[in-house]
Formats: C-alpha cells, sequence, structure tokens
C-alpha cells in the first residue's frame, strides 16, 4: 500500500494535535507525525512542497487558539 498525505491523513493529524491540547506540538514534530503515519501504514511516499503548506495549515488552523493568546 502505497499511502499518500491526503484529507484522511490530515483529519488523523489534526485529531492528533487537539488530543495533545494545552500541550500542543510544535510544527515539526507535526511533520514527523505524518512522516511516521505513513512509515507506519507501510507507505514510501515522500512528501510535497504542498504537503508540508498543507501540514502547516492544519497545524496553524488546530492551533489557532494559543496564536490568539499570544497576540492578546
Amino acid at each position: 500500500m502505497n499511502l499518500k498525505f491526503s484529507w484522511y491523513v490530515s483529519n488523523q493529524l489534526q485529531d492528533w494535535i487537539v488530543s495533545k491540547k494545552p500541550f500542543y506540538p510544535n510544527l515539526e514534530e507535526c511533520i514527523n507525525w505524518v512522516k511516521d503515519k505513513l512509515k507506519r501504514e507501510g507507505s514510501s511516499y515522500e512528501l510535497t512542497k504542498e504537503d508540508l503548506e498543507d501540514i502547516e495549515m492544519a497545524y496553524e488552523f488546530q492551533t489557532s487558539d494559543i496564536n490568539q493568546r499570544l497576540i492578546n
């Protein structure tokens, strides 16, 4: 099976991020989580620039409450 980064993996990533609240992982930990997830599923898929941008967007969305607190 060659699982790719997709909405399915993105949703799982977001669930994982939320499960860590209030001690959210950083972006690098999120990227590593996705890489590990793909590897555990037996995939040799390499993340693309677009995948990394999607991971960053999911991360920023799920941690937006922390960013709001830092601004205020």
